[in-house]
């Protein structure tokens, strides 16, 4: 099967599932006002998050059980009907919910997808395309809060959903069409307790590093400790588990998943807290802050297509991770210091573009086809965790410097009270983040010099 016939076939599942992150931030005030909403609705986009990661491992083992095709058509139908709840939502409830379903069927469409490429494309060559995969996130995630604006504004908040039926069922199209046959699968008894107890875990997991989550950690910490522990219990029984421990054994991979999640972290720092540096300290407009993240986006791409495209040539993916982690801690120390704000933005992109191809090939290439499925969404819930974190994180460093009182007088994503603070003790918030994620870049380079080895990338599935 050609490559092109394969990024034509999951692209556009690519661009529904990074969409549907973005879309609906924009016209999340508009909504709330229709439905009366009041702290809650922020869980309108936190719902959709924790459903698709909570999923994200299930689907691979799944795929590698029953076939990726299967499990493709399966996740866009939950996705649709998911979509279809949201659309026809009479209050927050009803739309909370739809995001949920639409969130579990979201969790498949780029584990899968990434999966599919991995299928059908080497290691020695993926790399090659990842830079058009990187084009497709980078225009799907700007496009989002363009076009939710516009729906917004022009026509009716709910065709923020209703967009999703026809490019879903074209993806439908194509899936079928194109990649018939693909991943077969094998017969074997689904480890079903293992998927809920992966699930549960997850969710806890997600809720506690959540800003934005009102349960007490004193409780959820020692839940979570207990369910991971029946985790392990029932995978240890399992003759085939949901998390199979020889993954756990492949040369590179969970060096490889680490790295992913650091670089995910450094990523989310930026594109949280950068804009809200420039509207909240430096009083930017809210689209003039959009512009200039443009540029941290295309660097990304720019990174990612450059990197892949040289390892395809070379074989050599160590010294990428290498000088992206460099650059990273480079443009963290420009951000702190507040020089060149433009340049720091351009080299950060270009720097944690260049680890999305480069870890992405050493997992495709020490994965056997048995456990690709579980293997590669295994990796993409570590880079959705690495940016949960990241918000997390970034949150608590900058409540850490905006007290009063003893107060904590603002939290991450919503300010409580910024007016009685100028802009030099915002900005003492904001360059203890840069501060802290420059010895993140620098602990992420360490750590890849010591602990990722070469190997040969593979020159044929």
């Amino acid at each position: 099967m050609k490559p092109q016939t394969v990024l034509m076939s999951v692209g556009l599942v690519i661009a529904l599932g990074s969409l549907e992150k973005s879309i609906v931030t924009t016209p999340l005030p508009i909504i709330g006002e229709e439905l009366g909403a009041g702290q809650a609705l922020t869980w309108v986009i936190t719902a959709y998050l924790l459903a698709a990661t909570a999923v994200l491992p299930v689907y691979g083992k799944l795929s590698d059980l029953f076939g990726r095709v299967k499990m493709l058509n399966i996740s866009i139908v939950l996705f649709l009907l998911g979509s279809v709840a949201c659309g026809l939502a009479q209050d927050l409830t009803g739309l909370i919910a739809g995001r949920v379903l639409q969130g579990i069927g979201g969790g498949g469409l780029l584990a899968l997808a990434f999966t599919v490429v991995a299928d059908c494309i080497p290691a020695r060559e993926v790399g090659k395309y990842q830079g058009y995969i990187s084009i497709v996130y980078a225009i799907s995630s700007i496009a989002g809060p363009l076009l939710g604006g516009f729906f917004a504004e022009h026509l009716d908040w709910r065709w923020v959903f209703w967009i999703n039926l026809p490019l879903g069922a074209l993806a439908i199209w194509l899936v079928n069409t194109n990649l018939k046959g693909l991943s077969k699968g094998r017969t074997t008894n689904f480890d079903w307790l293992g998927a809920l107890l992966l699930m549960v875990t997850s969710t806890l997991l997600l809720l506690i590093i959540s800003p934005e989550s009102a349960l007490p950690n004193s409780i959820m910490v020692p839940v979570l400790i207990g369910v991971m522990l029946l985790l392990w219990w029932v995978e240890r029984k399992h003759h085939d588990p949901m998390l199979p421990s020889r993954l756990l054994h492949l040369n590179g991979y969970m060096t490889s998943v680490g790295l992913m999640m650091f670089s995910q972290l450094l990523m989310f720092a930026v594109l949280v807290y950068l804009p809200l540096q420039l509207q909240w300290q430096k009083g930017m407009t809210a689209s003039d802050s959009g512009v200039l993240m443009m540029i941290f986006m295309f660097s990304i791409t720019a990174g990612a297509f450059k990197g892949g495209r040289m390892i395809a040539r070379t074989g050599k993916y160590k010294p990428f991770v290498l000088v992206g982690f460099a650059l990273a801690a480079a443009s963290f120390w420009l951000l702190h210091y507040d020089l060149w704000v433009s340049l720091a933005l351009g080299v950060a992109g270009l720097g944690l573009g260049f680890t999305i191809p480069s870890l992405s090939v050493v997992v495709q290439n020490v994965l056997p086809p048995a456990d690709r499925g579980i293997g590669m969404s295994m990796y993409s819930f570590g880079r959705e965790l690495g940016g949960a974190v990241g918000v997390a994180l970034c949150s608590a460093l900058f409540q850490s410097q905006l007290t009063s009182g003893g107060e904590v007088a603002a939290s991450g994503h919503h300010a409580v009270s910024l007016d009685q603070f100028g802009a030099a003790e915002l900005a003492a918030g904001f360059n203890l983040i840069y501060g802290a994620m420059a010895a993140i870049a620098m602990l992420s380079l360490i750590l890849t010099v010591i602990l990722l080895r070469h190997q040969s990338l593979e020159g044929s599935v």
